[in-house]
């Protein structure tokens, strides 16, 4: 069986790199159709401390080939691995990247996020007359776009950095609430290792959180503190016990104790519209950071930890949320449907570990996600 005919030569390039215990070809499907399979080469190797760099160099010599590699944990013995060799997906070899539906869904979400700024107008205008809604409208767009934007911007950068080709943003608009659901990108080619999948899962976050810290010192900068006596009395009622829920958010909160002069009891504060969206991305920050399913913090989970121990942290986290926060089930729920859908099968190598610096950054992580995930969700002003 030593050379498969074509085979021949990829057996030549594994034996050079790995100590191969054992050989053998099966049927693999590409397409996932068993009409439509091609046997193919699996090798049983020592698992080595130079694992992670062999590999590289392997799949360099393989993607010239018309190849790639997968690389799981052996299923019996702890200091082996598996190798998968299997030919590149037409659909990876061909990738057409379209950016007429990320535009189109861009102004759709540009105009949402402004009707939504629009309606911002008409309690901003009590603490600022002289206010436009047109001013408003862009302003908020602008901080809001902005954080998403570059939040999006964060997954490009690792992504390119790692060879690994994405699409465009997908904005989501909603002309309700915040304007939008946020933005997504899709993989066109699978993250061949665990620090590649940790970089592309945590960039997004840390570029959005940098983002909406600016926003946020900006806005709150011009932001107003109106006594409540100057306002209509009917307004003042609607605002109920609490004139405005920035707690909720521990890092805007501090933001607003350094930056705010002090409100007294009977004062309502009115934010600028970058505040607004400074608050807005904080949140979206503390989202994603939680480490479930698919969201950006299950992603750096998956590079940490298997499969089997990513969905135990998944459904551990899905309890906490609720607990914290019961008015997020139903973002629990999705993102438990999408997950139960395909699950996260990880990197192509799944055997290197994350280097070290990276799960020292894990552990910082673990102190940043508590101060932007949201206790409660109550109206702000």
């Amino acid at each position: 069986m030593s050379g498969f005919g074509k085979y021949s030569e990829i057996d030549e390039l594994i034996n050079q790199f790995f100590t191969v215990t054992a050989k053998q070809y099966r049927p693999m499907s590409e397409t996932g159709s068993p009409l439509q399979s091609e046997i193919i080469p699996i090798y049983e190797i020592l698992k080595r401390s130079d694992l992670g760099g062999n590999v590289t160099q392997v799949n360099q010599v393989l993607e010239s080939m018309g190849y790639m590699s997968l690389i799981r944990p052996h299923p019996i013995h702890e200091s082996r691995s598996m190798i998968y060799i299997f030919p590149i997906p037409e659909k990876m070899k061909n990738i057409k990247q379209s950016i007429r539906n990320p535009l189109i869904l861009f102004f759709l979400t540009v105009l949402s996020i402004f009707f939504v700024g629009l309606l911002m107008w008409e309690n901003l205008r009590l603490a600022q007359p002289s206010l436009h809604p047109i001013y408003v409208g862009v302003t908020y767009v602008i901080g809001l776009m902005g954080i998403i934007g570059i939040h999006e911007l964060g997954h490009l950068v690792a992504s390119k950095h790692h060879g690994i080709k994405a699409s465009w943003p997908y904005f989501i608009p909603m002309p309700l609430g915040l304007g939008t659901f946020g933005a997504f990108i899709t993989q066109k080619t699978p993250t061949r290792t665990r620090n590649s999948l940790f970089d592309v899962g945590l960039t997004g976050p840390i570029f959005g959180f940098i983002a909406a810290i600016i926003f946020s010192v900006i806005g709150l900068m011009n932001s107003t503190v109106v006594p409540a006596s100057t306002l209509p009395q009917e307004f003042v009622e609607s605002l109920g016990s609490s004139s405005f829920a920035g707690g909720q958010i521990i890092i805007f909160e501090i933001l607003m104790d350094l930056l705010l002069p002090q409100p007294t009891v009977d004062s309502v504060i009115f934010l600028h519209p970058f505040a607004y969206a400074g608050f807005w991305g904080l949140f979206l920050t503390g989202i994603n950071l939680i480490p479930i399913g698919q969201a950006d913090g299950g992603h750096v989970a998956r590079s940490l930890f298997s499969e089997n121990s990513h969905r135990i942290i998944t459904y551990i986290s899905a309890g906490i949320i609720i607990l914290v926060n019961p008015e997020l089930i139903v973002f629990v729920i999705l993102i438990l449907f999408m997950y139960g859908q395909s699950g996260h099968a990880g990197p192509l190598d799944d055997v290197t570990e994350v280097s070290l610096s990276r799960k020292v950054v894990a552990i910082a992580l673990l102190l940043l996600i508590p101060l932007c995930f949201p206790i409660s969700i109550l109206p702000l002003v």
